[in-house]
C-alpha cells in the first residue's frame, strides 16, 4: 500500500517539473529580451525598430538593424543568431523572420532579408544543415522593401494567430498519463484490499 502512495506522489511530483523544464515566453518577452540580448555585446548592430505581427496566417518577426557596408562586422549573421536563440523557446513559434538593414551612409539603398524561421533555426542552434544550402533554399535578399514590409497597420494579436502550440498538446499528454496512472493505482489499491 505504501509503495502506491509513494509511486503516485512520486509521478505527481514529475508530472509538476515536467512542463518547469520547458519555458516559453510571449511575443511581449520575446520582443523585450532582443534588445537585452543585443546590448551583452558590443559589436552587436544598433537595433532601429522591433516588430512582431501576422500576415498571410504566418507570424513574423521583424527587425531593422543599422549597418556600416564599409566594413564587414557580421551585423547580418548576428541578428539572424540572436533571433533564432530566442525564439526557440517562443510560445507561439514564428515563422518568418525579416531583418532590415539600413545603411549608415544615407546615399545607399536599404536591403532586407527574409528566412525561413525553422530553417534559420536549424542552422544556426541544431547545426542541421550547411550554409550554403541555408542560404539558397531559406533566404531572399532584396532592396525591394515592399514585399518584405508589411503596411503600417496594428500588430495582431497571436491569441487569433493560427494555433501552432506544442505545449498544449504536451500539457493534454501529461493530464492523460496522471489520469491513467491514477486510474491504475486505484485499481491496484481496490485489488489488494479485497
Amino acid at each position: 500500500m505504501k509503495f502506491y502512495i509513494r509511486l503516485l506522489l512520486l509521478s505527481l511530483f514529475l508530472s509538476y517539473l515536467y512542463p518547469a523544464s520547458k519555458k516559453r515566453f510571449t511575443d511581449r518577452q520575446v520582443a523585450a529580451m532582443i534588445p537585452k540580448y543585443f546590448d551583452r555585446d558590443h559589436n552587436s548592430p544598433n537595433i532601429k525598430r522591433i516588430r512582431i505581427y501576422g500576415k498571410d496566417e504566418q507570424k513574423y518577426l521583424h527587425l531593422e538593424i543599422d549597418v556600416n557596408r564599409n566594413r564587414y562586422l557580421g551585423e547580418l549573421d548576428y541578428t539572424l543568431s540572436a533571433m533564432a536563440n530566442i525564439t526557440q523557446y517562443a510560445k507561439y513559434p514564428f515563422d518568418v523572420f525579416i531583418v532590415v538593414m539600413q545603411p549608415v551612409v544615407r546615399s545607399e539603398e536599404p536591403e532586407a532579408l527574409r528566412s525561413n524561421a525553422k530553417c534559420t533555426i536549424d542552422y544556426f542552434i541544431h547545426k542541421r544543415i550547411s550554409r550554403k544550402r541555408w542560404s539558397e533554399k531559406c533566404t531572399t535578399i532584396s532592396s525591394d522593401l515592399e514585399t518584405f514590409v508589411t503596411p503600417s497597420t496594428v500588430p495582431s494579436d497571436p491569441v487569433k494567430m493560427p494555433a501552432k502550440d506544442p505545449d498544449k498538446n504536451n500539457m493534454i499528454k501529461l493530464i492523460l498519463f496522471v489520469v491513467v496512472c491514477a486510474g491504475c493505482i486505484g485499481i491496484l489499491v481496490k485489488r489488494n484490499s479485497k
